[in-house]
């Protein structure tokens, strides 16, 4: 018999038993959507968390402490360095109260705003000291309006002083940093002068921001070392590290996944198995009569091997395509209920070839056992039953 009879016999019998191919393909699609839910959202979660980081961390290399004072000359003086391609300065204070209410008051040099993407609302930067802009959550509940003078009360810190730092505001932003994982904390961002001349203390700075000029990983770890020796009550953070910590967590939450799919695709071999069992025994006759008419085991075994295959490529299509719906579905969900990170549904076209592949595979497998039966039945004892 030609590939092509026994591709037609495949078919033929897989309509006539509609029920089961049905419910055997449900457990296909199943299994399959949600691979590729879990592992859309995986990838789609680590490159939103990898844009945020390099959001947060647009550098290199950060210093920063709460207790330390850095003199500012050493911003200065790493400025200088070979394969540093900029350094920025900046005051970070999270000790801060405005109207009883907790606030982080953050300090930068003017020309370097843009550099922390500040993301205005309404008004301006700040074009002198002493003046400032403030998160529009805070211009909000605190009823402020672009002129106003507030006051920012640092209650502890690096200078170890309560101080009263007045602020005209100029504008309102939205976000600071690419809105890292959805910040709304209650910012005000003022011109690090203005830190530095209430503070007094004009070489203040407790945060630098390092880019080098090119990649080099040795000279990078070279300079974390020896920030970390001049400064050893500071953090010193490296953009990769970060990165490389995240990835792993998100390794150890992609193995979880992993071990759900598996489970899920043992229940659908489970029921590919019962499936194929129950046609080679119902089927008994039928397989006795093809071998007396001439077919070789061969033959017979392609026929149900192609209707095992041919359930698994329909449920595994159904199945990627719901998965993907899936995958939009929980991101429209995340975003109704307010998670404050914004996945995106990446396709994956690799993925859906793995998906594909990995349940055709289990399937096969899975049916191994009823296609070794059919190699035991003789057409004579079947048809004396009979």
């Amino acid at each position: 018999m030609s590939l092509r009879t026994l591709f037609t016999m495949s078919m033929r019998n897989l309509g006539s038993r509609r029920t089961r191919v049905i419910l055997t393909m449900l457990a296909i699609v199943y299994s399959v959507a949600l691979m590729v839910t879990l592992e859309t959202m995986t990838y789609g979660f680590k490159v939103a968390i990898t844009s945020e980081v390099e959001n947060i961390l647009p550098t290199d290399l950060m210093v920063y402490s709460q207790s330390v004072s850095i003199p500012e000359e050493v911003a200065q003086v790493i400025a200088r360095l070979p394969h540093v391609s900029y350094v920025v300065p900046a005051i970070i204070l999270g000790t801060v109260q405005v109207n009883g209410q907790a606030v982080t008051l953050i300090g930068i040099p003017s020309q370097y705003f843009s550099y922390f993407e500040v993301h205005m609302e309404n008004g301006s930067m700040p074009a002198s000291d002493g003046e400032a802009i403030i998160q529009d959550t805070l211009a909000s509940e605190g009823n402020v309006s672009i002129g106003d003078t507030i006051y920012a009360q640092v209650l502890t810190g690096v200078q170890g002083s309560t101080q009263i730092i007045p602020l005209k505001v100029t504008g309102t932003f939205s976000s600071i940093l690419g809105g890292f994982l959805g910040f709304h904390l209650n910012m005000i961002v003022t011109t690090i002068g203005t830190l530095q001349d209430d503070l007094g203390d004009a070489g203040f700075i407790n945060a630098i921001f390092i880019k080098l000029s090119q990649e080099n990983p040795t000279y990078l770890n070279q300079l974390a070392t020896a920030l970390s020796e001049y400064f050893p009550n500071a953090d010193v953070y490296e953009q990769s590290s970060v990165l490389g910590s995240i990835s792993n967590a998100l390794s150890m939450v992609n193995l979880f996944f992993v071990v759900i799919i598996a489970l899920s695709l043992i229940v659908t071999g489970l029921s590919v198995a019962n499936t194929a069992i129950m046609n080679v025994r119902e089927r008994t006759r039928e397989i006795g009569i093809l071998k007396a008419l001439g077919a070789s085991n061969r033959q017979v075994i392609i026929i149900f091997l192609l209707e095992v295959i041919i359930m698994s490529i329909v449920g595994s299509a159904l199945g990627i395509v719901l998965g993907i719906g899936g995958a939009y579905l929980a991101r429209y969900i995340m975003i109704k209920i307010n998670v404050p990170i914004i996945i995106p549904v990446i396709l994956l076209p690799t993925l859906y070839l793995y998906s594909l592949l990995i349940a055709v595979a289990t399937s096969i497998v899975a049916s191994v056992p009823s296609l070794i039966s059919i190699t035991r039945i003789r057409p004579m004892e079947v048809l004396r039953i009979e």
